[in-house]
């Protein structure tokens, strides 16, 4: 090989080598971005988990919702410990939380908590407190919003990150107390 030919090479394998070295400088950051990220789907079609919990921490944020000394009570000393072994898990566990009470607040209202089959619904509670006025349109949404990534958690193949569960948790656990603490009552 010649030098005209050497020099060829390293024209042609220079712009990728500096690639390489970019990359590489780059990997633990990127690593981090790739961890955050739950699902990709062409088109656009379906939400991540982590994007929708991060619009629902923006809302509870500026509604004044969430309180972090939670994570260390009884429940939510479980529910993050439970995170670390199962993600997914943790966001279903943290989801009952919030159906319970809010069945009990609708039934200290002495509003219906039964669905359309007539089962016990969380659901049909809160449909019921919110007809009947005795919900902020707020705690409406975060309620939506949670049942919504519960949905996820408990029927999608997506693998939630432990981090996303336990803030899930969290908010799920603020959420039911808002019921416990205003039971039947405008909050």
């Amino acid at each position: 090989m010649d030098a005209g030919q050497v020099l060829s090479l390293i024209e042609i394998l220079a712009w990728p080598f500096t690639v390489l070295v970019i990359a590489s400088a780059l990997r633990p950051a990127v690593l981090k971005v790739i961890a955050r990220v739950n699902a990709v789907e062409a088109g656009g079609v379906r939400a991540e988990f982590g994007a929708i919990l991060l619009e629902t921490r923006q809302t509870t944020e500026e509604n004044g919702f969430l309180s972090q000394s939670r994570a260390y009570d009884s429940k939510g000393g479980q529910l993050q410990r439970l995170a670390e072994l199962s993600p997914n898990g943790a966001v279903v566990d943290a989801w009952r939380e919030v159906e319970l009470a809010a069945i009990s607040a609708a039934l200290h209202a002495g509003l219906s908590v039964r669905g359309g089959k007539g089962r016990v619904s969380g659901n049909a509670s809160v449909k019921e407190m919110q007809t009947k006025g005795l919900l902020s349109q707020s705690t409406y949404e975060l309620y939506v919003r949670l049942k919504e990534l519960r949905n996820k958690a408990a029927h999608s193949s997506e693998v939630i990150a432990a981090a996303d569960a336990k803030e899930y948790a969290l908010a799920a656990l603020d959420l039911a107390s808002k019921f416990r603490e205003h039971p039947g009552g405008k909050d």
